[in-house]
């Protein structure tokens, strides 16, 4: 009988995830991300104290919405960047982790690092969210579509001015639909394209129900569909760019 492959397999599987996770949880500790992103959070809550009511549950939804995403991209590139210059994708992929279970633990930790950073900031300033799995909703998938394009892009840089230059030019198209939500210009239905227009709507319920339960499935679906094509193409990017930088070596899957 031939034996078993130990490394093949769900549960295999999810035990390279939660090592990814482990490892990514350590090293951004070990680099302060941690202490850096408490004392943001904490001029954040302070800042949303200085906003009037009436403009409170706006102001609110906006910083929510930008902060995951910043995270996400910023810190996923960073990261990538960072590993990329200590050599540790020179050995990362002759154990047998896989290409796609490495993004999904970059992916997991900044994802939980946002919706723990999102909740606390808006608990201590504008209260807990009455609907607070929305506000889940269109925290963490945000969070991990924009760590997915901060992982594609720092893949096609080779220093971090030009990744941030590419960042720019890269997401330029998904701060549009905010225009609409503070009211600069119309709220154009070509918006409803975008998964950031799904998030702020997500956002947006999480405090006030102003919309449908058709519309939130709509915007929930529209996340999920984007997070997909997301980490598609960033898998492929990466692989491209990690077998080029290598060289040689193992070849992540």
């Amino acid at each position: 009988m031939r034996p078993l492959n130990p490394h093949a397999g769900p549960a295999a599987a999810l035990r390279r995830v939660a090592s990814a996770l482990l490892f990514d949880l350590r090293f951004q500790w070990r680099h302060g991300f941690y202490y850096a992103y408490a004392l943001l959070c904490a001029l954040y809550t302070a800042l949303l104290h200085f906003v009037p009511d009436a403009c409170l549950t706006q102001a609110v939804v906006l910083l929510t919405f930008s902060d995951p995403s910043a995270l996400g991209l910023l810190f996923a590139g960073g990261l990538l960047l960072l590993e990329r210059g200590q050599g540790i994708h020179d050995c990362l992929f002759m154990t047998p982790l896989r290409l796609g279970e490495y993004m999904l633990g970059k992916t997991l930790a900044l994802a939980l690092l946002s919706a723990a950073a999102a909740f606390a900031v808006h608990a201590g300033s504008a209260g807990w969210p009455e609907h607070p799995g929305l506000f889940a909703a269109g925290v963490v998938p945000t969070s991990a579509f924009f760590t997915l394009i901060g992982l594609m892009l720092a893949a096609r840089s080779r220093t971090l001015n030009g990744f941030m230059l590419l960042t720019q030019a890269g997401t330029l198209v998904f701060v549009l639909p905010l225009l609409g939500y503070v009211g600069i210009g119309s709220d154009s239905p070509l918006y409803g394209l975008l998964p950031t227009r799904a998030t702020l709507l997500l956002l947006d319920s999480a405090y006030r129900q102003t919309h449908s339960t058709g519309d939130l499935a709509v915007s929930t679906l529209s996340l999920l569909l984007w997070l997909g094509a997301a980490f598609a193409l960033t898998r492929r990017t990466l692989r491209v760019a990690m077998l080029e930088h290598a060289g040689q070596g193992g070849q992540p899957g």
